[in-house]
């Protein structure tokens, strides 16, 4: 049978923890491998948002997911197209990586071309929901209604505020170095980020200021 990779993807610790949208995406993959012919060769899993011009760089999952299709000279497929991206500019980039990508929903008939288009629809749709948000927001701000959820906020900072501590004594210790070294050394110690991602000098920076350490 010929080899797939499957990448699945959700935007929060919370989604992650909570299985929501990953067991839907696998069953769609797999769905998807069998009745096509394929066999899902590895599956790779990241919890990672897809915003940023670094998205990459933060999702390592996908980058062993493109290292592997590569090796075993096989396409990557996903559910949606917006558990690659929403970014038509981050398309493009896997695109120009050579290694062949499958939505799931639109099946294998799909011109390349089409993708970007696709990804130019979802990224303005974006837009527009983020105009929307934002408008109900401002609308809803000028009526006098308090914003927010206070209880979940407080529960946010007790959370982040633990980590931080967990990691008081490394910071510390590296304290005195460039955030981007701290990052680097972070990463060697094989020291998990809280999304569990990839160490970036602003992350460190984030926790260092959070202690008070700088």
């Amino acid at each position: 049978m010929r080899r797939i990779i499957s990448y699945t993807r959700v935007s929060t610790q919370k989604q992650g923890r909570s299985g929501l949208g990953l067991e839907a995406q696998r069953a769609a993959n797999a769905q998807f491998a069998s009745r096509e012919g394929f066999a899902i060769a590895a599956e790779f899993t990241e919890v990672e948002t897809g915003k940023g011009a670094d998205a990459l760089d933060r999702r390592s999952q996908l980058a062993a997911a493109l290292a592997d299709a590569r090796r075993r000279k096989c396409p990557i497929v996903v559910a949606k197209l917006d558990r690659l991206s929403r970014d038509v500019a981050f398309i493009s980039g896997l695109m120009a990586r050579k290694v062949p990508f499958i939505v799931a929903e639109l099946g294998t008939d799909v011109d390349p071309f089409m993708l970007h288009i696709y990804a130019a629809l979802a990224e303005k749709e974006r837009r527009n929901i983020s105009i929307r948000t934002k408008q109900a927001l401002a609308a809803a701000k000028a009526r006098g209604v308090r914003l927010g959820n206070p209880k979940q906020a407080m529960a946010n900072k007790r959370e982040a505020d633990s980590y931080a501590k967990a990691l008081r004594s490394i910071l510390i210790e590296l304290r005195h170095m460039p955030v981007e070294k701290i990052a680097d050394e972070l990463t060697r110690r094989k020291v998990q980020t809280p999304r569990g991602g990839r160490w970036h000098g602003r992350t460190a920076a984030r926790l260092l200021d959070r202690l008070h350490l700088r």
